[in-house]
């Protein structure tokens, strides 16, 4: 009857103790509480080193939520937020800063790719909201969406790939938005970001002991067969 209650009591400890223990979050979350020393584990990525900061109409920290998304198989984040720039005044920007790392070493991140809603309102607004990515140490590789009027130069999708693959990247997003008409808004409520991975290719020494190996199996069933 001890022993009974003994397993009873283990299990629920273990379960207080997984529901007690901070850092990763698998919810969505405000950006404030990933800042600093907050990680996220979305899929086979980790997100570390959270920063940000923010001018004009951005949103503050805490006014961006941060989910895990998964896009044609690819683990990342979504950032969602009031993100824009309103009709007088200067420029409105805003930085995130964070690191991605693959949660296997066997694997290597080797592209990115991004999506989001950037948008000028009305349709007749005049301005510019734009989200550009840039990768260390992959620099200066980057990727964008955009919507700019007028002009009508629109992207709300883009990818990048890696001139090698990385287990561990930093990323920093630069959220910009200018509305320069008179009753023209620049809007943003979104971004999805997702990374793909491979393999990595075996080392030399690793290639050189797989042939020996092969080379002493085919010896062994030489061998036999004398």
């Amino acid at each position: 009857m001890l022993r009974r209650h003994s397993k009873w009591f283990a299990v629920v400890g273990l379960a207080v103790l997984v529901c007690m223990t901070p850092a990763a979050y698998a919810v969505p979350v405000p950006l404030s509480t990933l800042i600093p020393g907050g990680t996220k584990t979305c899929g086979d990525k980790l997100f570390s080193d959270f920063s940000y900061s923010h001018t004009g109409d951005m949103p503050t920290s805490s006014g961006v939520t941060v989910d895990c998304v998964t896009i044609a198989g690819n683990h990342g984040l979504e950032f969602q937020g009031g993100f824009g720039d309103a009709p007088g005044g200067g420029t409105s920007d805003a930085l995130i800063k964070y690191t991605v790392t693959v949660t296997d070493p066997h694997f290597v991140i080797t592209d990115a790719h991004i999506y989001g809603n950037p948008q000028l309102l009305p349709p007749s607004g005049k301005g510019i909201i734009s989200v550009v990515d840039t990768f260390t140490p992959d620099a200066p590789n980057t990727m964008s969406i955009f919507d700019i009027k007028p002009g009508s130069s629109f992207q709300n999708s883009d990818f990048t790939i890696f001139a090698t693959g990385h287990t561990t990247l930093h990323v920093q997003k630069d959220i910009y938005g200018f509305a320069t008409g008179e009753n023209s808004y620049a809007t943003l409520s979104f971004i999805d970001q997702t990374y793909s991975q491979s393999t990595t290719v075996p080392e030399p020494s690793t290639v050189v002991l797989l042939g020996i190996g092969l080379l002493g199996m085919v010896g062994y069933g030489w061998q036999r067969r004398r």
